[in-house]
């Protein structure tokens, strides 16, 4: 039998979820506008009622306590709250503080997102993250909740993986407002790094206690696709935007390159208490064309790929968790999780993670929290929801939460705050 792979005591297990994925009816965000236009999401679908997880939020807290779960991480819609500049919905407000009672009540401690990809419509029409007034307006709303959740919620979280917005929406084209604009990606970095720091000391300024307050950040494991100086600078510059801006930015409190030279920005500076890491895969690029100067390299062809085309690198998770760890702050594994239709994929892709982030463990990584995403199928934004990466399947029609043999398998290793000798055997 293989040997167990125990985690430290009052370990978070979990998932991970976001509000326009799941809740349903998010009619007043700019990607709800942006569906209706058509033609955008690959599936030819929309998000509309998602998962019903807005009102069915009940059922799935005693599904989460039912398989082993200790912890929630969601994400509040900016756009319920605050639906008109100025405007504050306190119906809505009340509906997240029975989200937050829903989770204690069912032994789940709450981590909390204010920033998962959705902006309201109004900000949006005002630049959205191109506007200079958008870090004061995210560190606004910040303080809000801080004030209306007060001691409820122990973590935290502001941003979700900061780097996808600029890159995604004005960059790549690919996320709503779909531009491909250089000098409009960097004003987008730079604001959301800033907005990092205001909303950290927005919450720290008006929560009634100390709760724990951290970035989400998108660790991708950055290699070289060739053995020249211009393969392995071209790495050098997407390792840098990927991980190095805004973990750099974060502990020196300086806007580096590419979005700035080193300025500093009050607030900045350590404002984390803790990092969060999502992690999927590696990138392996080389030097391209201008004017990106950089090629991603597909996967070998002999290389395990999730749905999404990605490649499975648990390695690159182990290389992440300690270079995140290297910041002199705990480390809280806030998603990792595989788009797959083979469940017996998804448990092997659970296990070899799990025991990557156990090597980190071993080796001194403050390492506190294994949050999976997904809870359940739902709407992968520009995919539909033909991406499934969820321990739960997502009944059409029904919406009804099936569990998959990942969640069964996920509920015995949160249960036991290890995975079992058996278990490591047959996956490793």
């Amino acid at each position: 039998m293989g040997q167990e792979l125990r985690f430290p005591d009052g370990f978070h297990w979990g998932t991970a979820t976001s509000s326009h994925q799941v809740e349903g009816n998010n009619r007043n965000n700019h990607w709800w506008r942006w569906e209706q236009e058509g033609g955008h999401v690959k599936d030819g679908t929309t998000s509309g009622p998602a998962c019903d997880h807005y009102n069915r939020f009940e059922e799935d807290c005693r599904l989460m306590e039912e398989f082993g779960h200790n912890a929630y991480r969601f994400s509040i819609e900016w756009s319920r709250i605050e639906p008109q500049e100025g405007r504050w919905d306190e119906k809505e407000v009340e509906h997240y503080r029975r989200v937050v009672d829903c989770l204690r009540r069912h032994n789940l401690t709450p981590f909390a997102t204010l920033h998962h990809f959705c902006n309201p419509v109004w900000f949006e029409e005002q630049g959205g993250w191109l506007n200079p007034q958008a870090p004061a307006l995210l560190g606004r709303y910040a303080a809000y909740m801080a004030k209306q959740l007060g001691d409820a919620v122990p973590f935290w979280l502001t941003v979700n993986e900061p780097s996808v917005t600029p890159a995604a929406a004005y960059l790549m084209g690919e996320f709503p407002p779909c531009h491909r604009d250089p000098r409009e990606f960097l004003t987008a970095t730079r604001h959301v790094l800033i907005a990092l720091g205001r909303m950290h000391q927005a919450i720290r300024e008006s929560a009634p206690h100390s709760p724990q307050i951290g970035p989400v950040i998108n660790m991708t494991y950055v290699m070289p696709g060739g053995d020249t100086e211009e393969d392995r600078q071209a790495a050098q510059l997407m390792d840098q935007y990927l991980n190095a801006y805004w973990l750099d930015g974060l502990r020196d409190g300086v806007i580096g390159p590419p979005a700035g030279d080193g300025e500093p920005v009050e607030g900045l500076k350590g404002a984390w208490d803790f990092v969060g890491v999502n992690y999927y895969s590696r990138a392996v690029v080389k030097a391209g064309p201008p004017p990106a100067m950089i090629e991603q390299v597909p996967p070998p062809a002999d290389a395990e790929t999730s749905t999404m085309g990605w490649e499975v690198y648990p390695d690159g998770f182990y290389q992440c968790l300690k270079r995140a760890a290297g910041y002199g702050v705990p480390v809280y594994i806030t998603e990792n999780g595989i788009g797959t239709d083979d469940d017996e994929q998804r448990r092997r892709y659970v296990v070899r993670h799990l025991a990557q982030a156990h090597r980190a463990l071993r080796e001194g990584v403050d390492l506190r929290s294994y949050l999976h995403w997904t809870f359940q199928d739902n709407f992968e934004w520009a995919e539909g929801f033909r991406q499934k990466f969820g321990l739960f399947a997502r009944e059409e029609g029904t919406l009804r939460r099936i569990p998959k043999p990942s969640a069964a398998m996920f509920a015995e290793i949160a249960r036991a705050n290890a995975v079992p000798g058996e278990m490591a055997e047959r996956y490793l």
